[in-house]
């Protein structure tokens, strides 16, 4: 209440972060708070210290970060969605996104979360940032894992099963989850997702497999981070951007059995969007593969970055 209304509210909590634990050197540049000082005076009397290490499974959320060795080069930072669909009956601030993944080189996002948005007021952009089809997983049968019920409220509720956590070999990381959220549909359906990095390799592995009865259309979706420029060569696709001065590139070698398709920030119907914070959308790029799936269809995607 006593900082100006108007500053980057992601100002305050990064400086509230700073005050109390202090800034790793990745953070962004932010302006002081009072909040931060009040939180930093109070951080100080009890002599808060920073973890020495960080977790990277948190069991209640249902999340695993997979991670590069510092000794590989710029980090690479993977985030597995293997969680509950949202709280108690409703989930209403869930988004459909079993078994997404989001991933950052050296901070800066590569296949992202899109974010939220909205809550009120744009129906249709509310429905789409919290649709499967926003998220970096496999969409099937043109249809969401969860049949929403308004912009609060989901009728059905995907249970994730985390079938693979290995994360203490910091060589080679693994995770492996499925979900049921397509059982419902007149043709039930599995999907499975693994996923692994290889840190001296610099190589993220990302493997779909779809167990469907019969065939049933199939869509999986890579959305970029607003900085990352895409060259899209058949199922080959070239990313780059910009950390300060120095160009970055790395490669997404997509699944041949799909045909993939480049979009960028469109509106009808609406794709290729990022939320970087509530109430603010910018463009941004995503590559849409469209295919049939059938009983043990698997996909597989490779990123590789310096």
């Amino acid at each position: 209440m006593v900082d100006d209304p108007e500053r980057d509210p992601w100002s305050t909590v990064l400086g509230a972060g700073a005050a109390l634990l202090g800034a790793p050197g990745w953070w962004p540049h932010f302006a002081g708070s009072v909040e931060g000082a009040l939180l930093g005076a109070i951080g100080r009397s009890r002599q808060l210290p920073r973890p020495t290490q960080r977790p990277c499974r948190f069991p209640d959320a249902g999340l695993v970060v997979l991670s590069s060795r510092p000794q590989d080069g710029p980090e690479i930072w993977c985030r597995c969605d293997g969680g509950p669909h949202g709280f108690l009956s409703i989930a209403a601030h869930a988004h459909a996104d079993a078994l997404s993944v989001e991933v950052r080189h050296d901070g800066v996002d590569l296949p992202s979360d899109p974010g939220t948005y909205c809550y009120h007021g744009e129906l249709v952009w509310r429905e789409w940032f919290r649709s499967t089809a926003a998220h970096n997983t496999v969409e099937i049968g043109g249809v969401s894992q969860s049949e929403s019920g308004g912009p609060f409220l989901w009728k059905t509720h995907p249970r994730t099963t985390t079938l693979i956590c290995d994360v203490d070999d910091q060589r080679l990381q693994s995770w492996s989850a499925e979900h049921d959220g397509y059982l419902r549909l007149k043709t039930p359906t599995i999907h499975r997702r693994s996923v692994t990095l290889d840190s001296p390799r610099r190589r993220l592995t990302v493997a779909d497999t779809v167990d469907a009865a019969l065939a049933v259309p199939l869509r999986l979706s890579w959305h970029l981070g607003p900085d990352i420029v895409v060259d899209l060569d058949g199922s080959r696709a070239n990313l780059s951007w910009q950390v300060g001065a120095d160009p970055r590139q790395g490669t997404l070698l997509l699944p041949d059995e799909l045909v993939w398709t480049l979009h960028r920030a469109e509106l009808d119907p609406i794709e290729a969007w990022y939320s970087p914070r509530f109430g603010a959308r910018v463009q941004a790029m995503s590559l849409i593969g469209r295919g049939i799936a059938t009983a043990s269809t698997h996909l597989v995607t490779r990123l590789e970055v310096p």
